[in-house]
């Protein structure tokens, strides 16, 4: 019974199944006859989308269902632009399949989709036009606005040809068709429409407002927001920044592209890391700079693939970063990485190829008797006759009168030799070396290769990218190589329609391998000017090394044995997850983020041997000896997020978004450098293999912590009227216990002005205006670890205890009585305008900032207290900065084809004073209160002295200008600003500057950056130009490739120290000469004796530039072209970087390029010599960009 029972049950229920299916057919039969006439409106445009995406979207605007096989909805639909008002479905879906492979039918009330068989492709179906449908002459229409109002130059333009026209003052337009043409409509500042011809002989369109810069999705703090609801300082660029600019890292490619978004590069080295502060210096006491963020993990900018990005935004007032508390004190970079795209798998791969010139090669006298005369009459200039010439140049050439007129006669006779044997066995030269090219190629190169893998569907998806980059090196000799590997894997999982999980991680490996000089970490250009004079050739006639070879690093290079290796790995992992906890309004969210990173670094320095004479060696660096040291540096970093968002349904005139979390980030360092000496094989680098004397092992570390609650609430009425309210409240291990938290709190709020009633009038060019304010405070964490603690380090003494070295510690130092947060407080007023169609674009910001607390010196102990006084916050500053941005775009028909261009230019400023500051005296050594940042005190100069008249009646100078202090026509003449009768810097205080005065200054002004570019038929053309408008710099002393044979007489002699831009006394040029009486030694030392060491107006130059930073030209092949090679898509581009530089600084300077004027490599050595250092690269690249 119980099994008829179950077999009854059954019955009854597919019968009721049955009958509940057949109850609407009847009425659904004529229903599905009606539905292909029925008439409706449709909006598409996907890229490239699956087949379900497409159809969804049908269904959502029309109510039309569709059925179709599971696998069929994968399939991606590429270009899909469909516009079509009040038509029949017939022709929605003739338009919208044809040509993709897919048939359809109306049965019932539901659209049946099927695969056409490949062998039916191009047969003609009833789902779509028959090519041999019958020609139209001419079709007619016109195109409007969704107001009514006509639309003049329209482009209107046969798919696929050249064929085109546009419309009249009335928006008319006419143009010959065949039936199975399809039409396109584009108009700037509206969305395009496609429409298939058909049967019809009159098409009227009308064009919606294209709202893409109003709906731009802008990354922001634990979010997105749509730029028309923003009203922080927020900035923005997008992939294409990057895409086609082969750079080892994207601070180089970000350069000037954000409005003050400060990036310097003191070099070209493909290892060097950026500076970068956002709207100027933010503190100088713990300082701190830019938070950077890659997919919300604390990161190396250097370390990411440039292709993998997919945004960069800078928050850059405290209402956008107040969210990042502590350590967004100074702005915030986030860095959003490409993810995965629905459908089929997707392949691309980008390579390129790039040549590298150094950007500027100095200007050098590398003929041996011009150079050894410069240097005869340098020194005679100091000296005047008071000291003979010595008898070996530098101790390594040897000097004779007799040589030098040997010199005079083998210059004017290149088949002479250039060495001979002098009475005492020794080798004497008369060659015209030249060592920088000695040293440096012309050109070098590097390649780069890209592949990257997406795809999936609504359930989970995937994007891998994996990327190598290797660079050759800049010299001719020494083996400089330089690699990096970057491979990335996202993907996320939609485990329950509520519940994600994703995952992010990418790790990277870098391979450096540099030359370096033997000796105390020096840098090829200073050794070079000490010794490569060009009169010393690089051997001797036997093979042997010259002196001058090894002395200069040449002979250490070319051997290989003396080099840093640099390998570096990093390793990032984030594990998310997101639960819909009630869809569209309440989501949780949360996040744990894991980096490691391991630096290592292996020095190695030998010892090399040149020879004087046939039978005199001589061994550099016997005091030194060979050494190999170890440095080892570990990072582990740890962070975890868990917020809410809450998104309410408030209607049509409200919105409302509230997220609340909390942070905890936590950090891990260590750092052990050992050193030895004594390698007993130079070729087989060990600790093992060494005989020498091992040195205390250099020990470092830090750990410190974080944790903090944050809330942010942002409301909007009518999309008018905006407010954002955020805080934080933070607590850091870094600070005592009763100064550990702190709580910051933003507001900012916006006004749409264009979209209130009484702005109506200006409704027909004006698109969005929108007023923003802001006002925040941050507190800067950036302060090193254990500040408010004192420790004591056990050292090992030299002095023998017993049977041992004894140990021995120094006592501690004060500690300041309380310490707390710096903290920045920060107020903008802007405003965002778009006009004409959004052709017209503009945006500005003003803003002031408060930098308080900050942690500096204290005031002075008594010598009798036995240690310097502790630091705290005893010091503020002021920031006021401004910045502007303006874009045009537009497009207009030619040769039958759209040709669209863009402008935008960009500039900022600031400027930054210390408002607070202890500093009793005001000694213009240290900062002091009301001095301007950046500021370069120095004398003011009147010219060069006339005769001895001029002499004898300005003030007295005692600079040491000559050996014997007298005073000579020619020579400086400084200004007596405080009319006293003598030059001299008084007590060097603000109250008592002598003659000193501000003269310039050197932080950056008028930053700028402007983008050109169009596009026409698959070409484009785009160039950035990247400047400065204001920036001083004085050469500090021991810089050679400006002072020249000023500094030393054996040093470099450059070729702008020649010809009547010296002052020459036969020639009488002191009033058109622009380099002084030629002397040496008066910049070779940083004492105020030196005439030219301190700071003056003559001398002082003006750094600021233009830069072409870049022009890229592209080519995009059609698909026609594609498809016939099976590949989705293809682009060959050929772009170059720092290709033209202008400076005012190249009238007297042309040996430095305006970016690298720093003091040495911050690799070796950074104490003397300005722009000694690795050259800036310009650079021409051939790429491709190829999707499968």
């Amino acid at each position: 019974m119980k099994k008829i029972g179950l077999f009854l049950t059954g019955w009854c229920r597919m019968l009721l199944c049955v009958g509940l299916a057949a109850l609407p057919s009847a009425s659904l039969g004529a229903r599905g006859e009606l539905l292909a006439d029925q008439r409706l409106n449709l909006n598409l445009s996907f890229s490239s989308a699956s087949l379900r995406e497409v159809v969804s979207a049908f269904t959502e605007q029309t109510g039309v269902v569709f059925s179709y096989e599971t696998s069929l909805g994968k399939r991606t639909l590429s270009d899909v632009h469909v516009v079509i008002q009040d038509a029949p479905l017939e022709e929605m879906l003739n338009t919208l399949f044809y040509d993709t492979g897919i048939s359809w039918k109306i049965k019932d009330h539901v659209v049946a989709l099927t695969a056409i068989p490949s062998s039916k492709k191009n047969a003609s179906t009833g789902s779509a036009p028959s090519p041999s449908a019958n020609r139209k002459p001419v079709v007619t229409g016109r195109v409007i606005n969704e107001e009514g109002e006509p639309l003049v130059g329209v482009n209107v333009l046969v798919k696929g040809t050249t064929q085109g026209t546009s419309t009249d003052i009335d928006g008319s337009y006419s143009i010959d068709v065949a039936d199975d043409d399809v039409l396109q409509f584009t108009y700037l500042g509206y969305g395009s429409a496609e429409w298939r011809v058909g049967t019809q002989t009159r098409i009227d369109v009308v064009l919606k407002e294209d709202k893409q810069m109003l709906d731009e999705v802008v990354v922001v703090g634990y979010g997105t927001v749509k730029r028309r609801d923003l009203v922080g300082a927020v900035d923005q660029v997008d992939s294409k920044v990057f895409s086609e600019r082969s750079n080892p890292s994207i601070s180089r490619s970000l350069q000037g592209a954000i409005p003050n978004l400060n990036i310097s590069m003191r070099d070209g080295k493909p290892s060097r890391a950026a500076t970068i502060n956002i709207r100027g210096t933010g503190s100088i006491g713990s300082g701190g700079g830019a938070l950077v963020l890659i997919d919300g993990v604390e990161g190396d900018l250097e370390t990411v693939n440039p292709q993998d990005i997919a945004s960069v935004s800078v928050l850059k007032d405290a209402s956008s970063a107040a969210i990042y508390g502590a350590r967004g004190a100074f702005g915030v970079i986030l860095v959003t990485t490409k993810s995965a795209e629905e459908g089929e798998t997707k392949v691309t791969y980008n390579g390129s190829f790039s040549l590298h010139a150094r950007t500027v090669k100095p200007q050098l006298v590398t003929d041996g008797y011009e150079w050894t005369t410069g240097y005869i009459n340098a020194w005679n200039g100091y000296y005047n006759g008071q000291n003979p010439l010595p008898s070996y140049i530098n101790n390594i050439a040897p000097y004779s009168d007799s040589w030098y007129k040997e010199l005079a006669r083998r210059s004017t006779d290149p088949s002479l030799e250039r060495v001979r044997i002098n009475d005492k066995n020794q080798y004497e030269y008369f060659a015209n070396t030249d060592w920088m090219d000695a040293f440096y190629k012309d050109f070098n190169y590097s390649h780069e290769h890209n592949i990257s893998v997406s795809g999936g569907n609504q359930n989970a998806d995937y994007y891998v990218s994996g990327r190598f980059y290797d660079q050759d090196g800049i010299y001719r000799v020494g083996d400089e190589r330089y690699k990096q590997y970057n491979v990335r894997a996202k993907g996320n999982i939609r485990i329950r329609p509520w519940l994600r999980l994703n995952n992010n991680m990418d790790f990277t490996v870098v391979d450096y391998h540099q030359p370096m000089l033997y000796y105390s970490l020096q840098l090829p250009q200073r050794m070079i000017e000490h010794g490569g004079q060009p009169i010393n050739p690089i051997t001797n006639p036997d093979g042997t090394w010259t002196y001058a070879a090894v002395l200069n690093g040449y002979a250490g290079f070319a051997e290989g044995s003396s080099y840093q290796q640099d390998d570096k790995f990093t390793m990032k992992d984030k594990l998310g997850i997101e639960i819909d906890v009630v869809k569209d309004v309440l989501k949780i969210s949360g996040d744990l983020s894991y980096l490691f990173a391991r630096n290592k670094r292996e020095r190695v320095t030998n010892m090399y041997t040149g020879y004087r004479g046939p039978d005199t060696p001589i061994t550099v660096n016997e005091s030194q000896g060979s050494t190999l040291e170890n440095l080892r540096q570990d990072t582990n970093y740890l962070s975890s997020n868990i917020y809410g968002e809450y998104t309410p349904k408030l209607g049509d005139d409200h919105t409302l978004k509230l997220l609340a979390g909390w942070n905890l980030e936590t950090k891990k360092y260590r750092g052990t450098t050992i050193k030895r000496e004594g390698l007993t094989v130079p070729s087989k680098p060990s600790f093992g293999l060494m005989d020498g004397l091992t040195s205390d092992p250099v020990v470092s570390g830090y750990d410190w912590s974080y944790v903090g609650a944050f809330f942010r609430a942002n409301y909007g009425y009518q999309g008018k009227y905006l407010a954002e309210f955020s805080c934080r409240y933070d607590g850091s291990s870094k600070f005592p216990e009763n100064s550990k938290w702190g709580f910051f709190p933003s507001a900012s709020i916006g006004w749409r002005l264009s979209e209130e009633k009484f702005m109506e009038w200006s409704r027909n060019w004006l698109d969005n205006l929108k007023i923003r304010l802001s006002a925040g405070s941050m507190g800067n964490g950036n302060i090193d670890p254990y500040k408010y603690i004192d420790y004591m380090t056990i050292k090992t003494s030299t002095v023998v205890i017993g049977d041992a070295l004894g140990s021995y510690t120094t006592a501690p130092g004060a500690i300041p009585l309380s310490l707390t947060w710096e903290t920045a407080t920060t107020y903008d007023v802007g405003f965002d305008m778009d006009l004409f169609r959004n052709r017209l674009s503009i945006g500005f910001d003003w803003y002031r900032r408060y930098t308080t607390d900050m942690y500096t010196v204290g005031v002075s102990l008594p010598s009798v207290y036995g240690t310097d006084a502790p630091k705290g916050n005893n010091a503020s500053l002021k920031t006021n900065g401004w910045e502007l941005s303006v874009g045009w775009r537009d497009s207009f028909e030619l040769g039958g084809k759209a040709f669209s261009y863009n402008v935008k230019a960009m500039v900022w400023d600031a400027r930054t004073w210390v408002t607070e500051y202890i500093n009793p005296t005001g000694a213009l050594g240290d900062y002091y209160e009301g001095k301007e940042l950046g500021e370069i005190w120095g004398y003011r100069v009147e010219g060069l002295f006339r005769d001895q008249e001029d002499i004898d009646s300005h003030a007295e100078q005692s600079f040491l200008q000559t050996l014997d202090k007298v005073t000579r026509p020619g020579q400086v003449k400084f200004a007596d600003l405080n009319q006293d009768g003598k030059i001299d810097r008084g007590a060097y205080t603000t109250a008592d500057p002598g003659d000193l005065t501000v003269i310039g200054n050197k932080t950056p002004r008028y930053c700028y950056g402007i983008n050109l570019g169009f596009n026409w038929n698959g070409i484009g053309i785009s160039t950035f130009w990247q400047g400065v408008g204001k920036k001083d710099w004085y050469p500090r002393y021991d810089s050679g490739f400006f002072w020249g044979q000023y500094n030393r007489p054996f040093g470099y002699m450059l070729k702008q120290h020649t010809g009547d831009k010296v002052y020459r006394e036969e020639l009488d040029n002191w009033d058109t000469a622009y380099w002084p009486r030629y002397t040496t030694y008066q910049t070779h030392q940083s004492s105020v004796n030196r005439p030219l060491t301190i700071n003056n107006d003559r001398y002082m130059q003006d750094v600021s530039y233009i830069r072409l930073k870049n022009i890229t030209v592209d080519y995009t092949f059609p698909d026609r072209i594609c498809k016939k090679l099976h590949i989705k898509g293809l682009k060959v581009w050929v772009s170059g970087e720092n290709l033209w530089t202008y400076s005012p600084m190249f009238e007297h300077c042309d040996n430095y390029d305006p970016e690298v004027i720093n003091a040495g490599d911050s690799d070796f050595r950074t104490s003397e010599g300005d722009g000694y250092s690795y050259p800036m690269l310009r650079t021409v690249t051939l790429g491709v960009n190829l999707s499968f």
